[in-house]
């Protein structure tokens, strides 16, 4: 069961307050966080956004301090319920779920009854704060639905957008039109991208432009240098270069050795 051992609603300290209790308060702590705070949780300093949660365990250090406003809703709390495992809410970690709102409301209704105590006042505490962190977890885990969604919808983007410019390699693909065709900034598209798959988008394209280069180098009605252009090389002294760096042999060592060896022979050469 819950009982309460205080609560404010929509609480407003003086600007830049700090709250420290580096023994905890003997009790748990939810705190919904309305403007940025600067909060060390579990030896980092990590600075909330707006409409953001907080739960402490009893002992955990609390130390918290407006950026510059200051203000919150919260309630302490004893429970005899397996707290974790109940509802699944980590303690000192930042959480920001998609019904905040709802939240505050809880707290708003959990103190008026915890001030003006009417008849079986402490039995609706405990219903209200049962129903509040049922909330709270089931805000987490749509917020954590939908972001998982999103992420796969954004790699199917991805896959396309990569198997385009893989089966498209001799095309020019700067950075720009890479974060034009995706719709994101250049930090964000190359932190999805490695994390999609792995590698970058940098890495992936020469790989594409050297397969081809070797299979085009195989046809002897083609120059050295129509090569180069037809797998995305402008300069010859890079192409070259690349190639070297792939192959430990120059793009016209490599024809010349064909020439000699026969395509049988191509395996033997690389």
């Amino acid at each position: 069961m819950f009982q309460i051992d205080y609560c404010e609603y929509n609480r407003t300290n003086v600007d830049y307050d700090r709250i420290y209790r580096p023994g905890g308060s003997g009790d748990y702590l939810l705190l919904l966080l309305k403007t940025p705070m600067k909060c060390h949780l579990k030896g980092k300093l990590e600075i909330s956004g707006e409409n953001a949660c907080l739960l402490y365990a009893p002992q955990e250090c609390q130390d918290y301090q407006a950026v510059q406003k200051f203000r919150n809703s919260y309630v302490h709390f004893s429970t005899d319920l397996p707290f974790a495992d109940e509802y699944g809410i980590p303690t000192s970690i930042l959480l920001y779920p998609e019904n905040f709102m709802e939240l505050d409301e809880y707290i708003r209704l959990i103190q008026q009854e915890y001030l003006t105590r009417p008849p079986f006042f402490q039995e609706r505490c405990r219903l209200l704060m049962e129903e509040l962190f049922l909330l709270l977890s089931r805000g987490l885990a749509r917020k954590g639905e939908r972001v998982d969604q999103e992420a796969s919808e954004l790699k199917e983007e991805f896959q396309r957008l990569r198997l385009t410019m893989l089966s498209s390699c001799e095309e020019d693909w700067s950075v720009e039109r890479l974060c034009r065709e995706s719709s994101l900034s250049k930090s964000q598209f190359f932190a999805y991208y490695k994390r999609f798959f792995e590698n970058s988008p940098k890495a992936e394209l020469l790989q594409a432009r050297m397969e081809k280069a070797k299979t085009l180098l195989s046809n002897e009605a083609l120059q050295v240098q129509q090569a180069a252009r037809q797998c995305g090389f402008t300069n010859m002294q890079h192409f070259s270069r690349y190639f070297k760096a792939w192959y430990h042999c120059s793009p016209r060592e490599y024809k010349e050795r064909l020439r000699k060896t026969g395509i049988d022979g191509i395996s033997s050469l690389l």
